[in-house]
Parts: structure tokens; C-alpha cells; sequence
């Protein structure tokens, strides 16, 4: 009787999960501050919580079901490796007190992306999952217009306390933002014409699309406006004819669709001459509208320096081009010195900041670079290994001609997940480091979450 009462049911750890990737989104939001630079999150403490409960029913039933895991298995070594290689990597950092620090956000950030698979065995288990999220991703975006009107910014904003224009919502910045937008916009999209839904629900996805989008409009991010969407939408478009059946593809179908974007784009900036300030209005304009100018910037700066010339370089468009290419120019410097090994965990940051030149940040602000440039070209090449993998797999799950008795849901959770991390190619440049961003290890966790589902079942059908 007491074993019953101590043992963490299974449900109860499942509404656990639920409960600890809705926090993971909301980030640093809900959290009481401890001391200063750390919170305690409600996400931490729902991790917590959740590893002791699959401690505890790990001593009691002396096992642990994992096999429904097999088709994501070397991603869970890999994981294992990169969080070892950290470890290894303290014994010739600069800063020691850096590297723990970006070791303590891996021993959240990929057990919570390994999360997912293990929970999420089943379709209705990921479906759930799905529309807790889109719940909380909702409320990220009505936040974020409420904040565009009445300029209130909340804690988790650097802009807290002030009457700023620039729109973050439940990020620190609008770039963190913009990348959660364009990682999320695919499966708004896809939905409307993929998923049998009634017609109220794909009006209030159409809805929350066009906010979305005035959202990403009033955050001005270039990398994720004019690059990481564009690129996701492309793999849409592309994939359409092999996802969606011949049948469905009809001309009246197709001009539905157009005029539906159409439309939405129409509304969206509609809403941002109506409610966004003429300061933010203005902002956003110029620095999209500056994009082609800030390519230029980047391509003109020069890759060498000059003796004695240590100053940011400015162009056209500011400091912002230069600074980048000299972020990502100062890290290969760095790799270098390291024999390609990685200068160690987390220490890109105090190597710019006591090595770096011609910059005034020392974030890269380039995920690949991050991954490459702290931790080598090994697990760098694994990574990326892997992660074409994931699109290839997700790919083949989502074609009808693959995979023709795969379920609609996870056609559609295939699909979306491939194209949004096909868009963070671009997108995981816009944030200054993404080893606590937990948009983009959801979204990875999804991934590994339809790759286990999906080919367990083709297995299944194919006996």
C-alpha cells in the first residue's frame, strides 16, 4: 500500500511533462529571482521534479522501458558524448566558472529534448504535447501585441521599466522572439490545410497566424524575417506536392491558399500602422528594409586587419554587419588556437571578451559557430550530421510516396518540424547564444519525438 502511494503513476508523471514544457516556453517568465543572474524557473523546478519521479520509479520497478526509444538512439549517445566532451573540455578552459555555467544549461537543455521522445510514445500523447503548446505559443503572441499597444514589458525583458517601443514579450529580447515566431509559424500553416479541423478552430489558427506574423513584423529581425521564413516557407512549397494528395491540389484549392496569405500579410501590416508607435513602426521599417544594405555591410568588411586598427568598423547600416563578421572571424581565430579541439565549454565569451577585436559584444550570435568554435570540429561535424539526417528522416516521413499509411497528425507533425528546422538554419543566427533557448531544443525534441513514433509505426505496418 505505501509502494502504491509513494510510486509516480505514469500519468502523473505524463501530466508533469506537459506541465514542464509549457514552463520550458514561457523561459525565465515565471520564476521567483534567488540571487542576482539566477532564477528559480517553474520550468526548473517541474525538471526536478520530473527526474526524481523517474528516479524514483527506476529504484522501485528496477527498469526503465526505453526501447520504444531505438530509432533516436544515437541521438541520445551523441548527447551523452557532447555532455562528456563538456566535462573533458574543463581541463583547458580560461574560465572555468563560463564553462560550468554552459554545462549547467546542457544538463537541462538535452535531457529536455530527449524528454520528448520518452514521453510522447504514442500519437494522442503527441498530439497533446502539440496542443499544449500551441496554447502557450498563443499566449506568447497575445502577450506580445498587448505589449506593442500599451508598451508594458514584463521581468524576463531587458526592456522592463521602460517605455520602449520594441516588442520581446516572454523573451529578454526581440530577436529571441522572432526566432520562437518563425520555428512556430510552420505549423500554424500547415494545420489550416493538413489537420481535419472544424471550422472555428482553423479560424482562430488563421487568427493567431495573422498576429503572428504583426509580431514578427514588429520585432524588425532581419535574420528571421528575410531569411529564417522565407527559407522554412520554401521548404513548404517545395514539399507540397509530395505531402499533400494530387487529389487536394486543385487550382481552386491553391488560389484559396494565395489569397489567404495574401490576406494575411494585408492585415498584419494593417495592424501594425494601427497599434505600433510611429517610433517602433519606424524601426522595424529601417532595419528590414535594410537588409540588402546589411548583406552589403558584411560582404564589404574587411577580413583582415590592418596594424593598430582594432576599431569597429561601421557601414551603411550601422556597426551591426561588421561586428558580426568579426564575431564569426575572431572564433575560427580562436578554433585555431585550439587545435580545432574547441576552446572548451562556454568560453567563446571570455576569449572575445580578452581576445576578441574589431567587436563590442562576445556572443557569436551564430548557433553553428557557438557549437563549433566551444566545443571543435568533432562535435561539430556530429552535430551537423545528425541534424541532416533528422530532416532527411522527418522528409521521408512526411512524403506520401514513403511513407502512403502514415496518419495525417503525423504527416503533418513531420512536415511542419522539418520545414521550421530548416528555417533555423537562418534563424539560429538571430539570437546571441542558443544553449538555454528552449523554443529550439522543443522544437528538436518534437523532431525526435515523430521520428520514433513514425517509423516504429511504418515498422509496424510494414510485418
Amino acid at each position: 500500500m505505501v509502494s502504491e502511494l509513494l510510486f509516480p503513476r505514469q500519468k502523473r508523471l505524463d501530466t508533469l511533462f506537459y506541465f514542464m514544457i509549457a514552463f520550458a516556453l514561457l523561459g525565465p517568465t515565471l520564476g521567483i529571482p534567488l540571487t542576482e543572474g539566477f532564477n528559480l524557473t517553474f520550468f526548473r523546478v517541474a525538471y526536478v521534479l520530473l527526474v526524481g519521479g523517474i528516479i524514483l520509479r527506476l529504484v522501485m520497478q528496477k527498469n526503465l522501458e526505453t526501447s520504444y526509444m531505438y530509432p533516436v538512439r544515437y541521438y541520445a549517445a551523441f548527447f551523452v558524448f557532447w555532455f562528456v566532451y563538456g566535462l573533458i573540455s574543463l581541463s583547458w578552459v580560461m574560465s572555468m566558472g563560463a564553462a560550468l555555467k554552459y554545462l549547467f544549461y546542457m544538463a537541462f537543455m538535452l535531457p529536455l529534448t530527449l524528454s520528448f521522445p520518452f514521453f510522447l510514445q504514442t500519437e494522442e500523447k503527441l498530439w497533446k504535447a502539440k496542443r499544449v503548446l500551441f496554447w502557450v505559443f498563443a499566449a506568447i503572441i497575445f502577450f506580445a501585441v498587448f505589449e506593442s499597444i500599451t508598451l508594458i514589458h514584463l521581468p524576463s525583458s531587458r526592456f522592463f521599466k521602460t517605455t520602449s517601443a520594441s516588442v520581446t514579450s516572454v523573451f529578454t529580447n526581440q530577436n529571441d522572439l522572432a526566432t520562437c515566431i518563425t520555428l512556430g509559424l510552420p505549423f500554424l500553416a500547415t494545420a489550416l490545410f493538413m489537420l481535419n479541423l472544424q471550422k472555428k478552430h482553423k479560424w482562430f489558427l488563421y487568427i493567431t497566424g495573422v498576429l503572428t506574423i504583426y509580431v514578427l513584423i514588429a520585432t524588425g529581425s532581419r535574420s528571421n524575417t528575410a531569411f529564417a521564413l522565407p527559407l522554412a516557407s520554401l521548404a513548404l512549397i517545395v514539399g507540397l506536392p509530395f505531402v499533400v494528395e494530387r487529389a487536394k491540389l486543385t487550382k481552386k484549392n491553391l488560389a484559396k491558399a494565395l489569397i489567404a496569405i495574401v490576406v494575411a500579410v494585408i492585415l498584419a501590416n494593417a495592424l501594425s500602422t494601427v497599434f505600433l508607435s510611429e517610433e517602433a513602426r519606424q524601426s522595424a521599417k529601417n532595419k528590414l528594409a535594410s537588409t540588402l544594405g546589411f548583406l552589403q555591410d558584411f560582404q564589404n568588411a574587411s577580413w583582415h586587419m590592418d596594424e593598430g586598427d582594432t576599431g569597429i568598423e561601421k557601414g551603411e547600416t550601422g556597426e551591426s554587419a561588421g561586428v558580426r563578421k568579426w564575431l564569426l572571424i575572431n572564433g575560427f581565430k580562436f578554433l585555431q588556437q585550439s587545435h580545432y579541439m574547441g576552446i572548451g565549454a562556454g568560453n567563446v565569451e571570455p576569449w572575445m571578451e580578452k581576445y576578441g577585436v574589431k567587436v563590442n559584444k562576445v556572443n557569436l550570435h551564430n548557433w553553428w559557430g557557438e557549437i563549433l568554435v566551444n566545443f571543435g570540429v568533432l562535435i561539430f561535424v556530429l552535430y551537423m550530421s545528425l541534424y541532416f539526417w533528422m530532416l532527411w528522416r522527418l522528409w521521408k516521413l512526411a512524403s506520401l510516396k514513403h511513407s502512403p499509411a502514415l496518419s495525417p497528425i503525423l504527416r503533418w507533425a513531420a512536415y511542419s518540424t522539418m520545414a521550421a528546422l530548416t528555417g533555423y538554419f537562418f534563424g539560429g543566427m538571430a539570437p546571441s547564444t542558443v544553449i538555454h533557448f528552449t523554443p529550439m531544443w522543443i522544437t528538436y525534441g518534437l523532431a525526435l519525438a515523430v521520428i520514433a513514433i513514425g517509423e516504429t509505426q511504418k515498422k509496424l505496418e510494414a510485418e
